[in-house]
This record gives C-alpha cells, structure tokens and sequence, in this order.
C-alpha cells in the first residue's frame, strides 16, 4: 500500500489540477473571449512576436519572457486568444510537480536519508495540489497574465538552489543558477529578489552554520552568545518556535560577525548570486530604471505598510493552517466528549503554542502605527478602477480613516499565527506506528530556524515595499515560499491506529482544499457572472478580479 501510494500521489495530484485548471479555462474562454483588461496589452504583444515582429508596446512594463514562452509554444498551441491563456494551464500543473520536487527535498535534506514512506508522499502531493489552487495564483491559470509563468519561473529557480546547497561545488551547478535566475528574470523585474537575494541570504547562513555547527548554543545571555561568535564564529539560529525579538537580534548579529571571520566562504557561496544581481544592475542602468515601458505611472517609493498587508494576507488564504495556534489551547480546556475528539483529531501531533510576547507586540504596534501615519499610500489606480477588490477595501479606509488604525492589532495577531504556524513542531522527531504488524518510523517536516522568517521578511519587504500600488498578484509568491515551509503532520501522535492514511493524515490540507476552492468559486462566479457596464462605456462588460 505504502509503495502504491508513494508511486501514484503526484499523478494523481497533476491530473486533478489539469481537470480543475481545465475547466476554469474553458469557463473563461466561453464567457470571455476577447482579452480582457492587462490581456488588451499581452495578448497582442505576444501575437506580434509569434509572427516575428518585435516591436514593443511602450504600455508593458514587464520583460518579454511570457511571450517568448508564447512563441516557443506556438507549434503546439498555436497564438490566438484562447491558445495563448493555455500556457497557463500547462504552467499551473508544472509548478504542482515543482511544489511536490521541492517539499520532497526540503524533506531529505532534514532527515538526510532517501525518502520511501508513501504517506509522506501523499500528504507532499496534496500540498502541492494546495498549492496550486491558492486563489489569486490558480485564477490567472484561465488568463493570460504573467503570475503563472512567473511563479513557475521563480520555483524552478529554489529547486536548483536546493540542488546547489546539497551537491558539493559544481561549476554546473553555478551556471545553472544563473540561467535559471535570467530565465525567471525575463518575466518579472522584482523576481531578483526572489533568485539572487533569497537564495544568497540563506545559502550564506547554512555555509556559515555548517562550517561551525553550533546554531543551537548552550551559553546563557546576549553578551556570550555574541562573544563565542566573535571567537568561533558561529551563527546563533535558534527554533522559530522558541526565538523572541532578542533571538532574532542577536541572530542578525551573530551572522554579521561569523561572515566577517569567513569573507572567503561567504563570496564563493554567493558568487552565482552576486553575478545575478550585477546583470540586473546592468540591465537597470541599461533601461534607465527598473520599469520597462511606461515608467511615469510605475515609479519606485518607499511604502513600508505593504508589510503590514502581507501578514492578514497570509492569514486569510491559510485559514485552515493558522487556526491551530488558536486552537491548541482551547482543546486542552474543553471536558471530553465529541468536540474533545474532533480538534484532537485536528491537532495531531501539535506541541504547546508560546503565547505572544509582550515587548515584541509593544515594538510591532509602535512601528505599524508610525508607518500607517507617515506612509499610507493609495495609488491613483486603486481608487480609479473598481473591478479589483483593493478598491473596496481603501474606500473604506478613505471614508473612515480611523479604521487604518484599529487595524494594527489584526495585522499583530496575524503577523504572530503566520510565523508560529511555520515554527509549530511535531511532539516527537519520529514516531512508531503499528502499520499491517510493521514498525515503520515516519520522519517530521523539518523544524524551521529563525534565520528563515528573516530571510523570508528581507525578501517579501524589498519585494513590496518599493511599490505604491497594493496588488494581491504582489505577495503570490511570498505566499507559497511560506506555505512550502509549514510543517505537515507526518505521523500520528496515537500509534494505535490501523489506518496507514489515518495514522499520517494532517487534516488541515483537507480543509485548505476546500477552503481554496470555496474562495475561487465566490471570485470566479463573480469574473464570470457578475459583470457591469460604465457610464462612459455602455455595452463594454466589467468583470471583477484580484
């Protein structure tokens, strides 16, 4: 059974997504036809280049790797409207095998052994699955915009940096990350934070670690923990699950120390990174700024509260995830009795939630509060177009300034479940369940160190905060490298269970695929069927989307 479910979890999870991403484009393709909004500029940029003619529309702001994409494919699917919104039903299934790839390997490399538990698979697969049906993704799987490819772009580029961080030095290697960096470049310009600047932060944090293996010190105070790194130079990394606002100082400390102690180690581990990151500066001067095309309207600024966005964001389309820290201390205090068993069953193999720090909630509500105030800003865009739903939400923000404020203990509360649900643990590193008379130990996911959420935070601020518009299509990507790294229950706290799936089944992933495919019916039901008409525009339809 473990070898049978092991061999057919991804396909099955492919050919599901196929059929979903299918059907949403036959959808699309039947009740709109024609391009629709961002679609007026690609669709015919992407037709010019399928003939040869690369001129350029100076209203597209992004590189042209989406319709280079379109005409390598046009053999296959040809360049018309509804061949071209293909491509994206093709990329949305690839990044589903990607997610599976790389949860796979995040895996190994924790356990450092081969993977052969079929229940691991299968709970890797649906996750993936998950994943690709995170709302504002898997709705431009039936458009023709470029998040899909992008993200695809994006994920293949993590996979090579997992292959480079596991394999010794290989000058392939190397290369291969630079290409793949270019390639993912070609689609969107902010993509550079995600290829060169993610990948080199913790690449440099591992080699460091791995170099003087003492992450996990002992010594008691900040004042040791910054001395032995001086000396030794280790990285102090403790546990997300354990770390406060001093940990995470004390980390940025520590890291900055030991790469002074290493210049060598650190340069050769970045190298590939730091060429990235040249070619762009390149292209930047080249271009003269980071926009190609029309540059008045995209203009770079500093808008720090995109980084309060992120978290409710994150919050919201992981619903089913989140809720465990809340949810841990609640059934702890329930009598026994049916709603008892129901949230054990949920919470399965959870450990004890950390409640919220005082000081560290104190310091996050001053900084939101200082950042609402001097710089909230709203986009010309977002108040002039209402088919997106930002609209509504800063109308409301407009009409009642004071709730920008009440927000900030949302954004708290959020910001805590986000990062506590990454660091929550598994009760034991290996558990042994009785499956068909055999012992079978089933490894956890592996446990998340405080330099990820710093790396992770690094890249998702200078990704945003440098753009005055708030697009939910921004923080795509942000999302699923946060999602890729939330523990999954791999085995039952119970090892009296007979059931192979009952015994390894995280429920939550149930629940986030329901509630992923709630979202997308309200957002498509209203795409497809709730059109309007402008006063200056009778008879053009008007579709709502992210």
């Amino acid at each position: 059974m473990s070898s049978l479910v092991q061999k057919w979890a991804l396909p099955v999870s492919v050919v599901v997504m196929a059929s979903a991403a299918l059907a949403w484009y036959k959808q699309v393709s039947e009740h709109v036809p024609d391009p629709y909004l961002d679609e007026v500029f690609h669709v015919p940029q992407a037709q010019r280049y399928c003939v040869s003619d690369y001129t350029w529309d100076s209203k597209i702001t992004t590189p042209p790797g989406l319709y280079l994409a379109s005409l390598i494919s046009r053999p296959l699917l040809g360049c018309d409207t509804s061949s071209l919104r293909l491509l994206n039903v093709v990329a949305i299934c690839l990044i589903c095998v990607l997610s599976f790839d790389i949860l796979r390997t995040l895996r190994q490399q924790s356990s450092g052994r081969a993977l052969d538990q079929g229940k691991q698979a299968l709970i890797d697969a649906h996750s993936a699955f998950n994943i690709g049906l995170f709302p504002p993704l898997f709705f431009f799987s039936g458009i023709y915009y470029t998040d899909v490819m992008s993200t695809f772009a994006v994920l293949l580029s993590y996979r090579v940096f997992l292959r480079r961080s596991a394999d010794t030095w290989n000058i392939r290697n190397e290369i291969l990350s630079v290409l793949v960096g270019i390639f993912a470049l070609s689609f969107r310009q902010t993509n550079i934070f995600w290829v060169a600047v993610f990948p080199a932060a913790l690449a440099t944090v591992h080699a460091l670690k791995d170099l003087n293996p003492s992450s996990e010190t002992s010594l008691v105070g900040p004042q040791a923990i910054i001395k032995e790194s001086w000396s030794r130079g280790i990285v102090f990394d403790p546990l997300v699950h354990d770390a406060t606002l001093q940990d995470y100082i004390l980390l940025g400390l520590t890291t900055g120390l030991a790469a002074l102690k290493q210049p060598l180690l650190v340069l050769r581990t970045i190298m590939p990174y730091l060429i990235l990151l040249g070619l762009f500066g390149g292209f930047v001067a080249w271009n003269g700024g980071v926009v190609l095309g029309d540059k008045s309207n995209h203009v770079a600024t500093i808008h720090t509260p995109q980084m309060l966005y992120v978290w409710p964001y994150v919050a919201f389309f992981s619903l089913p995830l989140v809720l465990r820290v809340f949810l841990c201390p609640v059934a702890g205090r329930l009598p026994n009795g049916r709603m008892k068993s129901i949230l054990t069953r949920y919470l399965t193999g959870s450990s004890e939630i950390p409640r919220p720090n005082i000081s560290s909630a104190i310091v996050f509500m001053i900084a939101s509060l200082a950042a609402i105030h001097t710089n909230t800003i709203i986009h010309p865009f977002t108040l002039a177009d209402n088919r997106h739903y930002v609209f509504y939400v800063f109308r409301i923000i407009r009409l009642y300034p004071t709730v920008k404020y009440l927000a900030v203990p949302i954004y708290y509360i959020c910001a805590w479940s986000a990062i506590q649900t990454l660091g929550s643990q598994v009760k034991n590193e290996a558990t042994r369940a009785s499956v068909s008379g055999d012992n079978v130990v089933v490894a956890s996911f592996p446990k998340r160190h405080a330099s990820f959420i710093i790396v992770w935070l690094g890249a998702t601020t200078l990704s945003t905060v440098s753009a005055p518009l708030v697009e939910p299509r921004y923080l795509i990507i942000p999302w699923i490298f946060w999602r890729l790294h939330v523990p999954t229950i791999t085995a039952s706290s119970s090892p009296s269970s007979t059931s192979p799936i009952e015994s390894a089944y995280d429920m939550r992933l149930v629940l986030e695929t329901v509630w992923h495919r709630a979202i997308h019916a309200i957002t498509g039901y209203m795409f497809l069927h709730r059109g309007f008409a402008w006063a200056n525009e009778p008879g053009n339809i008007q579709r709502f989307l992210w």
